[in-house]
């Protein structure tokens, strides 16, 4: 089956880390940023104990990426015979509803365009697109994402769904948009005719629903077998979460709600203290570190977690703060890290600054939800 997988926007390369996990082979990676460039390769040495230089980096920007200059840096006949996937997550500031909005005209928004043109261009067996569920909240958003959808309906099926990683087990409230699609050639080969023709009746369907101003419940033109873990599945209705308490009190863990959704389970552990990146972590300087209470996160920023609960969407370095649950203090970049369910044998470099190493993490997938994405991909090829 296709393993080999071509990485866009890779950033320190979360998603990447998912679908080796699900032993996929990550072949060629692109990035332009050298902050992020640099805790990629960093980062990558430390936890596969590979050599930085040996790494299939382009570093520069996607609107310079064309099908000969990857192919030749790649293993021949992966191309031409459209026998590897494309993933990658454009950033996603113009369609989010803390950005400014200016979707597809803005300077992020229009990679997003980019990125869905190489995946028309080079042809690849599948697709993994992820931005942030604004990208469907807004009616211009959505008419571009159709229009997007439309341009790749002439040589892909494709699903749509916003998941959430709360629902995978990590203790984190972040719901974001995935595309995935495949090679209509290869869903006549393994689903057949008439199952092909269905589905292209409810991409059509679906394209349709997007461009209207008010959408349904998008969830009905699914025909892909999403990853469900029923031990978290609709975790944020389903348990009785605690709220708030005051600052520097002791609340009771509660027993109904499963360990790794809770922080101070997952996150603060004594085994973190140990750990590369616990100590990258901001001076206090606010006297708000010793009065917002436990599991306040009701400000655009200054939100402290609580201890018993699950974090809120990590985007720090969009004037975002998150405190910690009982100290007077940020989260860690490491605390960062283990929200984001990254391995803790990976780490950041010392070269790099706390603002670059907080925003990178942040603005990755999930590991453990990138692995589950990987692995769906993975059972339907096989």
């Amino acid at each position: 089956m296709t393993k080999s997988v071509l990485s866009f926007f890779t950033g320190v390369g979360l998603l990447d880390m998912g679908f080796r996990s699900a032993d996929f082979d990550i072949v060629w990676h692109n990035e332009i940023n050298t902050d992020f460039i640099t805790g990629f390769k960093h980062g990558q040495s430390k936890l596969y104990g590979v050599n930085p230089n040996e790494i299939n980096l382009f570093e520069g920007s996607i609107e310079t990426i064309n099908k000969s200059l990857v192919r030749d840096s790649i293993s021949s006949g992966l191309i031409d015979n459209s026998d590897f996937g494309i993933i990658g997550g454009p950033p996603c500031p113009d369609f989010s509803n803390a950005g400014k909005n200016l979707g597809k005209d803005g300077e992020n928004g229009k990679l997003t365009g980019i990125f869905v043109d190489i995946i028309s261009d080079f042809k690849p067996k599948f697709f993994t697109l992820e931005n942030v569920k604004g990208l469907i909240q807004k009616s211009t958003h959505r008419k571009y994402l159709a229009d997007l959808l439309y341009k790749l309906s002439k040589d892909y099926c494709f699903d749509i769904r916003v998941l959430n990683a709360l629902d995978y087990g990590i203790p984190q409230d972040r719901e974001r948009l995935f595309v995935i699609g495949f090679k209509k050639s290869f869903i006549f080969d393994k689903l057949g005719y008439a199952s092909l023709i269905d589905i292209e009746k409810v991409n059509l369907q679906l394209i349709i629903e997007l461009k209207k101003i008010k959408i349904t419940n998008l969830d009905s033109f699914n025909w892909y077998d999403w990853p469900v873990n029923p031990l978290y599945a609709n975790a944020r209705e389903r348990f009785n979460w605690p709220q708030r308490t005051p600052y520097g009190q002791n609340p009771t863990k509660p027993n109904s709600i499963p360990s790794n959704l809770l922080v101070q389970s997952s996150v603060f552990t004594p085994s973190i203290d140990d750990l590369a990146n616990q100590n990258d972590v901001f001076k206090a300087y606010s006297d708000k570190f010793n009065i917002i209470d436990e599991g306040d996160i009701s400000g655009k920023s200054f939100k402290r977690l609580h201890r018993w609960r699950f974090s809120p969407t990590a985007a720090y370095g969009n004037n975002e703060v998150h405190l910690h649950p009982y100290k007077p203090r940020r989260l860690s970049v490491r605390e960062v890290m283990r929200i984001q369910s990254v391995p803790d044998k990976f780490e950041l470099p010392n070269s790099m600054t706390l603002s670059s190493k907080f925003k990178t993490i942040s603005n990755g997938v999930p590991v453990v939800l990138a692995k589950e994405i990987a692995q769906s991909i993975s059972n339907f090829i096989e």
